[in-house]
């Protein structure tokens, strides 16, 4: 689909009566919760939970939108819930309305003075503030003891964990299957996160003498960097290089000290036979039958692109190729053209006036030129292939590879329960595997699908117990605790947006014809142009501008001198006066059609120079104007009108678009819910004492 139409989305959007200038941050709780096979597929000590990200929704064809202030915050990955919404009514907002006002506020007096919010059934301190720091490294907790708006972020997050935690209380999300798994390989990541950090500052040893050769080898790509201003590279690089054999002898050694047990052969899943293949085949003989088919060249001219004239576009390149052009020839000059060659079409896959058009057709028939929904067409049918039915010889491969998959999925539920190793007596029964088999990224899967790969699959997964039990064994577990109670507090916030927003969000057919019909008249294919022009430098200094205005008004006469004069040739004009030299040698002529784009940091400077050129009709030379640093004379060759969207174009960013309100609308009524039940209050006189002893940012 043609997509010059959806740089317009934003402004169909703002036009819309009482759309906010801005609209509330909103998040998906619908990503992966941890990351469930950083840890299984290879003995690596490097557990990684993720990186916390921020993010904004879009509207459809949007530039990314920048991304908030953010601030410092706990956790392993798990995306934090923001109470963005009412949250900021009650609270935040009024915390930052208060803090940057000129004067101090009256405000109620707290409870005690080291209470900075109250909620029924509790109280966030700044001992809370401060345990929260403490859970940052220092560099994270030096920016928020700098940043004012950083230290109100966590009385926001303390305040939402609270909430969230009201939710838990009810829902008990712990009872789910789903919830403990994912947070058990969340308290896996960051015990082996922990275990590698140890292994480098405890175990992996660089001498001085290794330190000081690695130095001597390499000075030259060292640029110069003194000893003891390259050694802390230096130490990284030599662990980095050490740490796959290290690894590798310390798996060995937990194998060694580890009593495990192995019965692979219940991962010999039994292969498909004949008979098997046969039956599957007959019991879906309608799934492997190809509809009538075409084989086609092809040329579209897009209405979009060519408005009013794509019609005749397309007959002057039909007339061309009944004259002996061939397809290429024919759309060479017609910038916007389509061209297929050899173009495959199965029956009931198209627009219903171009299989009219097409199936009619005999072998070598040029069709005449035909409209099927958003372009006009000029087709000859190549070949013609009648619908039948493949036989299982040409599908075995499909049929091997479903029957075989219906097979692996049988032979591991009716095995499930049997035990596929034990380490240390702990029994890991089959299901178990094939729900971490299940769990792997597509390419991973098809890595260790077939015995011998699931064979490694296993082995790795025993490696990584060994590893993890190592981490309790050294109370790594212990240390990790606080990150691990942060990361089911985000699983949980994730578990009430999914259910109590995400999965409320529903948009019907009805809404999205709602809204199309009260919007259409904005949402189209915005208007293009072909024009030629002159350019002429403004200069730097005062008499060069006024030059260049002298030479753009006698160059503007010229084209157009007025009451019984006769103008001068455009392409003589561009040639004598044009300083652009690629198209002062072509008469002016812009290749292309010029337009409103979709990239918005180069329309900026591009609209003024479209919106010129768009007040002019065909055939019209404009007076000269400025832009940048130069001045212009346009005049348009031929231009096209903004060009209706069709519903079912517009239907994805119609649904995007109710989806994301929708979203909004129930997660500000559940953030007014949850705070109404939790009478949350804050105390800014608290916070404001507590900023005081801290250095205030410069910008305040």
């Amino acid at each position: 689909m043609a997509g010059g139409w959806k740089q317009n989305w934003q402004d169909v959007i703002a036009s819309l009566p009482g759309r906010a200038d801005s609209e509330p941050e909103a998040e998906s709780a619908s990503e992966e919760q941890g990351t469930h096979g950083s840890g299984i597929t290879r003995p690596s000590l490097d557990g990684n939970a993720g990186a916390d990200r921020e993010t904004t929704r879009g509207t459809p064809g949007d530039s990314a939108r920048p991304a908030p202030e953010t601030r410092p915050s706990r956790g392993s990955g798990i995306r934090r819930w923001r109470m963005s919404g009412l949250v900021g009514a009650i609270g935040i907002v009024a915390l930052m309305v208060w803090y940057y006002a000129s004067g101090d506020q009256v405000v109620d007096n707290p409870p005690a003075p080291d209470v900075v919010a109250t909620y029924d059934g509790g109280r966030i301190t700044l001992d809370d503030i401060a345990e929260h720091m403490r859970m940052m490294s220092s560099e994270d907790a030096d920016v928020l003891m700098r940043s004012p708006n950083a230290i109100v972020g966590v009385v926001e997050d303390l305040i939402s964990d609270r909430i969230v935690l009201r939710w838990a209380a009810e829902r008990k999300p712990q009872g789910d299957e789903s919830f403990r798994h994912a947070a058990k390989h969340i308290d896996e990541e960051l015990s082996l996160a922990a275990l590698s950090d140890q292994i480098h500052e405890e175990q992996l040893t660089v001498s001085e003498s290794d330190l000081r050769a690695y130095y001597d080898a390499n000075r030259a790509a060292l640029a110069g960097q003194t000893f003891e201003e390259a050694r802390e590279g230096i130490s990284r690089t030599l662990k980095a290089r050490r740490e796959p054999d290290y690894v590798a002898s310390y798996v060995e050694r937990l194998r060694s000290n580890a009593s495990i047990t192995r019965n692979y052969d219940l991962l010999r899943v039994p292969s498909p036979t004949d008979d098997e293949l046969r039956r599957y085949y007959d019991e879906n003989r309608d799934s492997f039958k190809l509809t009538r088919r075409v084989i086609v060249d092809e040329l579209a001219f897009p209405i979009g692109s060519f408005g009013d004239a794509a019609r005749q576009k397309a007959a002057d390149a039909l007339l061309r190729i009944r004259g002996g052009a061939t397809f290429s020839e024919a759309s060479a000059d017609k910038e916007g053209t389509r061209m297929a060659s050899g173009r495959e079409v199965a029956e009931g896959t198209e627009a219903p006036e171009w299989e009219t058009a097409v199936f009619a057709l005999v072998p070598g028939e040029l069709a005449s030129v035909f409209q099927a929904e958003d372009a006009f067409y000029v087709v000859r049918l190549v070949d013609s292939r009648p619908a039948r039915s493949r036989e299982l010889s040409e599908v075995r491969a499909e049929v091997a590879e479903a029957v075989a998959r219906r097979k692996e999925e049988a032979w591991f539920a009716a095995n499930g329960d049997k035990t596929l190793f034990t380490i240390k007596s702990e029994r890991y029964n089959l299901g178990q595997f094939y729900d971490e088999f299940r769990e792997l990224p597509r390419g991973l899967r098809l890595e260790y699908s077939a015995p011998d790969g699931m064979k490694r699959l296993a082995d790795d997964l025993i490696d990584r117990m060994l590893l993890v039990s190592d981490t309790y064994d050294q109370l790594l577990d212990v240390k990790t605790r606080p990150q691990a109670d942060e990361s089911r507090l985000r699983l949980m916030a994730q578990m009430m947006e999914q259910e109590e927003v995400d999965d409320q969000v529903v948009v019907s057919d009805a809404d999205i014809q709602d809204y199309y019909s009260r919007n259409s008249d904005l949402i189209a294919y915005p208007p293009k142009a072909r024009v030629r022009y002159v350019r002429i430098g403004l200069g730097s200094t005062a008499d060069e501008k006024a030059r260049a205005r002298e030479r753009a008004d006698e160059a503007y006469e010229k084209l157009v001198p007025g009451f019984l004069g006769k103008a001068e040739e455009f392409a003589i004009v561009a040639r004598d006066y044009s300083e652009d030299s690629d198209s002062a040698g072509t008469g002016g002529e812009l290749s292309g059609w010029v337009g409103e784009g979709a990239d918005p940091l180069s329309e900026m400077f591009d609209h003024p120079f479209h919106q010129a050129v768009m007040a002019l009709d065909p055939g019209e030379i404009g007076k000269p104007f400025e832009l940048g640093d130069s001045l212009y004379i346009v005049e348009v060759l031929e231009r096209t009108e903004a060009q209706p969207v069709s519903l079912e174009e517009a239907r994805p960013y119609i649904e995007d678009l109710l989806r994301e309100r929708r979203h909004d609308e129930l997660a500000a009524s559940l953030q007014a819910r949850l705070l109404d039940e939790a009478a949350v209050t804050v105390y800014p006189s608290v916070l404001d004492s507590y900023l005081g002893m801290q250095p205030r940012s410069a910008d305040r």
